[in-house]
């Protein structure tokens, strides 16, 4: 018996059915689940969309301009829609591994987890003395530009799973997926609050307006408590791009919340965002245990090489409203990869925008029109997608959102790495990497000399006070510069006055915030020297404006 809830996944009652994979024998939590596909079920399942019925070409204008519009609605099945099917199908199996509702090992887990949270060197010890099954969760992470289809892709994926399975015989129920999006404000509190009311929401006898008031710290405890008390198979944290360091509180509170997840409630969870979201994968974040262990996947725009661009355009040319078939010429092809530059989005609406213009008036596609319509109706998205055409990696770093390789180190090529190394000696890796730690602490130095202090002050303190969360760094770099300033001035701690305004000028350019216009100049200018360069970057100082002179 299956109820279904509006907007909402599906509610069954279990069925429980061998999986045929033998160490997922006697867990209930698994032999309820859907069985497990293979490529061709899979894509079965994910697909969402109507043959082309050739009686619509007998409407009026007016009507098959509305039939061009059930596009709109379409999901076709691409390689990475299944690419992310079989790891969360697998992902989800696994992590219910550690939760066995037929003994009292899930109790002991919970009674643990929770412990770990209030009292974790007491749930360490009963973890020793009682064999609490460890967790067996792990992390996804999934970049992708705006309009590859990933959010989409992924509701369609989560929804061949019931979202709740009502296990009668256990008197228990297993909420197998749920889905929030990360708040626009950015703070973790406001993750939990969103997490309870959808819990709230989905199994009732949860007052979400009884925690608003709490503290983050408090917030992630109910959470967890909640989590493990319905068995949630996986949570899936959407626009996790929204989610600031600052504003949450720091890395370490966002380290702690995501541990917390993954690695204490034994939760599978899947972060998804745009490329602005990357840095949640890097740094700090690779210090997770189990975070990314399923590894990464990024979900680009297509390639004109690529089998899904094929794909995708031959699924599309099928569905014409014209009452004359326009050939899918290479002349065509071109014409929509460069209005488009492989957005999957951005095809479909170029698509139906073309038909449109030309149903009733002429009612034949062709590369003129294509290019028409884009520079007439999509005029807005012309400067980004210009500097995916011009190859301008300065340009493009302007819209992380479309532009996924925005990373320094991943900007240059294998061949411009080799290139540069061999050329100027330098292990170009190194430099960026040593770049990275460099740029917080001149974060720190600018900041304090926007507050009115020395460059020698700011960069003394700076150094001194070196902390991992930057909120914590700049209160505690802000207190040493205060005493600083409050010592008498002596020979070793002089006050800059008259010409210091131009060496604190030269302290701010000394450490620009990317090695990579250097590197830019270098393809522009070829016959300039790296010294030249990098002193023009502000990487070499004048010694004149450094002295004063």
């Amino acid at each position: 018996m299956n109820i279904r809830k509006p907007n909402r996944g599906r509610i069954e009652f279990a069925e429980y059915k061998d999986t045929g994979v033998p160490h997922y024998k006697n867990f209930p939590m698994i032999e309820a689940l859907p069985e497990i596909l293979d490529a061709v079920e899979a894509t079965k399942k994910i697909k969402v969309f109507k043959e082309f019925n050739p009686e619509e070409l007998q409407l009026s204008s007016s009507k098959r301009k509305h039939c061009v519009e059930q596009l709109t609605t379409y999901l076709i099945p691409l390689n990475k829609h299944l690419e992310v099917e079989q790891k969360l199908s697998i992902f989800i199996r696994q992590g219910y591994l550690s939760r066995n509702i037929t003994n009292n090992d899930h109790i002991r887990r919970m009674r643990n987890a929770i412990l770990s949270l209030k009292k974790p060197e007491m749930a360490e010890l009963e973890r020793q003395a009682h064999n609490v099954p460890l967790p067996t969760s792990s992390a996804l992470g999934i970049i992708g530009i705006s309009g590859a289809g990933k959010s989409t892709g992924i509701a369609r994926i989560l929804n061949i799973y019931p979202q709740v399975i009502i296990h009668e015989k256990y008197e228990e129920k297993q909420l197998v997926w749920m889905k929030i999006d990360c708040p626009v404000t950015g703070t973790i509190k406001q993750l939990c609050l969103s997490f309870i009311k959808e819990m709230g929401e989905l199994m009732g006898g949860i007052d979400y307006n009884e925690y608003k008031d709490y503290k983050t710290d408090e917030l992630i405890i109910v959470l967890s408590a909640l989590a493990l008390e319905h068995h949630l198979g996986v949570l899936v944290i959407d626009e996790i791009q929204y989610l600031h360091e600052h504003a949450s509180g720091g890395v370490a509170l966002m380290l702690n919340f995501f541990n917390t997840l993954i690695n204490t409630i034994g939760v599978p969870i899947v972060l998804i965002g745009t490329p602005k979201a990357r840095h949640l994968f890097t740094k700090e974040f690779r210090n997770i245990k189990r975070i990314t262990a399923q590894g990464s996947i990024e979900w680009d725009r297509l390639k004109k090489t690529n089998s899904d661009w094929k794909t995708l355009l031959e699924f599309l040319w099928k569905h014409q409203w014209t009452l004359k078939k326009a050939e899918l010429t290479p002349e065509i092809e071109e014409a929509l990869y460069y209005e488009s530059q492989g957005i999957p989005d951005l095809v479909v609406k170029i698509f139906k925008e073309s038909q449109k213009r030309v149903i009733g008036v002429g009612e034949l596609l062709s590369a003129s029109v294509i290019h028409s319509v884009a520079q007439d109706q999509f005029r807005i998205l012309q400067p980004p997608l210009e500097a995916l055409r011009s190859g301008d990696k300065i340009e493009m770093k302007k819209y992380l959102d479309i532009f996924m390789s925005y990373d320094p180190a991943t900007l240059i090529t294998t061949e411009e790495k080799r290139v540069y190394e061999e050329t100027y000696g330098i292990n170009l890796e190194e430099v960026l990497y040593e770049q990275e730690q460099d740029n917080q602490l001149q974060v720190i130095i600018n900041w304090l000399m926007d507050a009115d202090f020395t460059a020698e002050v700011a960069r003394s303190v700076a150094n001194e006070t070196k902390l991992a969360d930057l909120n914590q760094w700049k209160r505690a770099a802000y207190q040493a510069a205060l005493d600083y300033k409050a010592e008498p001035i002596t020979e070793k701690n002089p006050k800059l006055s008259g010409k210091d305004s131009r060496a604190r000028q030269s302290q701010r350019k000394y450490k620009p915030s990317s090695l990579f216009p250097v590197l830019a100049l270098k393809e522009k200018e070829k016959n300039a020297t790296f010294y030249e360069l990098i002193k023009r970057a502000g990487y070499v100082q004048d010694v004149r404006l450094r002295l004063g002179l």
